[in-house]
């Protein structure tokens, strides 16, 4: 009696701290620890055997008050993502962690000193910090961070990104031999191109960068010349006063497999050729379009938003390997039936009117009937292009309203495709009378051996 006495007191204490554990966290912490539970001695505890991602390093320290065990763990996290001058000098003056893993500091003007920013990315650099981020709170064009020199005598990150930080110098000397992933967003080169030049060829691993350009960035020409580069993002901010400015690219990037070009006022003076290329959404206006188009002959999946004066039937070369197709039907009207000529390996076509690059300041983005401008030009081909034969299993048409030449290019792809699997239509509608008028015009002038399915969705 007594053991078995023994045995259920044991098993009430388990089971008690096991419940007020649970009520406290979760099956991960608050700081993404993992837990496990262990029992010493009939009592039930909890080790930490792996440190996860710190979202709010306030509640990292707060978790600490959840046990005794716990109080001064926190000190051995190797994450710190703040925002608070206090907070970030308290948590890197105790922290006893060896290595730094991560630093994400966001500031504002009025929270932080600039030499203490300074002395803060001299802690990350003595304790080799893997991933740094430095960004400032609220865009204002006269009021930047100013990049800390300390950043460039790093000798161990691995992820490094800049946003609305000021760059006035870069030591010939620096040299980010680690370093994989770069991010540069509305940042202030203030010698120039030189400065753009000397931090990219410091960094010979280097396999992702994005920059995000602004009006004031003091680039002419962003030179991007990396062997090693396999991701490429290229964005520009809108000027809040609606000015445009140009900005020009030199890409010297032949290793590349991803490409994105987010730039309607941006061209390219120089380009190599992309032989690995893979995935690429490309969404400008200038006429040294075709120069872009001809280094994409490698891609699989691609994301077009061109304007159509800006193409000649040659430029669809680079369709030839193209299996998914997503093509913006605000800026290209007059390509679709290019388009299927060209791509031999077409299996997914997505035609799209939403999030136009060219025309989002000007038409709000699900008022298709403000488009009426935008007509899509249909010319029936000559013979039935190889992909509908051969590929072409899927067709998604976002913003399609129906008008003749739109129900005559729906209906020849529906009829003429042998292996088409799904065609859904994306229209917007008042009532669901003219949701099915829709679907039984299509039907009832498709072919009697058509097995596609037609669905359509209201917007």
């Amino acid at each position: 009696m007594a053991e078995e006495k023994r045995r259920k007191t044991k098993h009430n204490l388990w089971k008690r701290d096991q419940s007020l554990f649970t009520r406290q966290t979760k099956e991960k912490d608050l700081l993404g620890f993992d837990l496990v539970p262990n029992r010493i001695q009939g009592k039930f505890e909890f080790i930490y055997i792996e440190f996860g991602g710190v979202e709010n390093t306030k509640e990292v320290v707060g978790t600490s008050l959840v046990s005794k065990r716990w109080r001064s763990l926190w000190k051995l996290v190797p994450r710190l993502d703040a925002s608070s001058s206090d907070l970030i000098n308290n948590f890197l003056t105790l922290s006893k962690a060896p290595v730094l893993e991560t630093l994400h500091l966001r500031l504002d003007e009025n929270s932080y000193e600039p030499e203490e920013n300074e002395r803060w990315v001299s802690i990350a650099a003595a304790r080799q910090v893997r991933d740094l981020e430095l960004r400032r709170y609220g865009f204002r064009r006269t009021s930047m961070l100013p990049c800390p020199r300390s950043l460039f005598t790093c000798k161990g990150p691995v992820v490094l990104c800049l946003q609305q930080v000021s760059i006035c110098d870069i030591p010939s000397t620096v040299f980010l031999q680690t370093l994989k992933t770069l991010s540069l967003v509305c940042v202030r080169f203030v010698s120039g191109d030189g400065l753009v030049h000397r931090l990219l060829s410091a960094c010979p691993i280097l396999e992702t960068l994005t920059v995000c350009r602004w009006s004031e960035d003091g680039v002419t020409t962003f030179a991007i010349a990396i062997p090693s580069l396999q991701n490429l993002y290229i964005m520009q901010r809108p000027d809040s006063d609606g000015l445009e400015y140009d900005c020009e690219y030199v890409v010297n990037a032949p290793a590349l497999k991803t490409l994105k070009v987010l730039d309607k006022f941006g061209h390219f003076r120089s380009l190599v050729k992309m032989p690995k290329l893979v995935k690429a959404e490309i969404k400008i206006r200038q006429e040294d379009s075709e120069k872009l188009m001809g280094c994409l002959t490698s891609a699989k999946h691609l994301s077009l938003c061109l304007t159509s004066a800006a193409t000649t039937p040659k430029s669809f070369e680079f369709l030839c390997q193209v299996e998914y197709l997503e093509l913006c039907t605000n800026c290209s009207s007059d390509w679709l039936s290019l388009v299927l000529r060209h791509s031999p390996k077409l299996r997914v076509l997505r035609l799209s009117r939403k999030n136009c690059g060219m025309f989002r300041e000007c038409v709000p983005q699900w008022d298709f009937e403000a488009q009426r401008g935008f007509e899509i030009q249909w010319e029936k081909p000559c013979c039935v292009p190889e992909c509908l034969v051969s590929s072409l299993e899927s067709v998604e048409w976002i913003g399609y309203r129906g008008t003749e030449a739109e129900k005559e290019a729906a209906i020849y792809i529906l009829d003429k495709s042998k292996h088409l699997k799904k065609m859904t239509l994306y229209r917007k509608i008042t009532n669901l009378r003219e949701k099915y008028r829709t679907l039984i015009d299509l039907k009832s002038r498709m072919s009697c051996g058509s097995t596609c399915r037609l669905e359509f969705v209201p917007l």
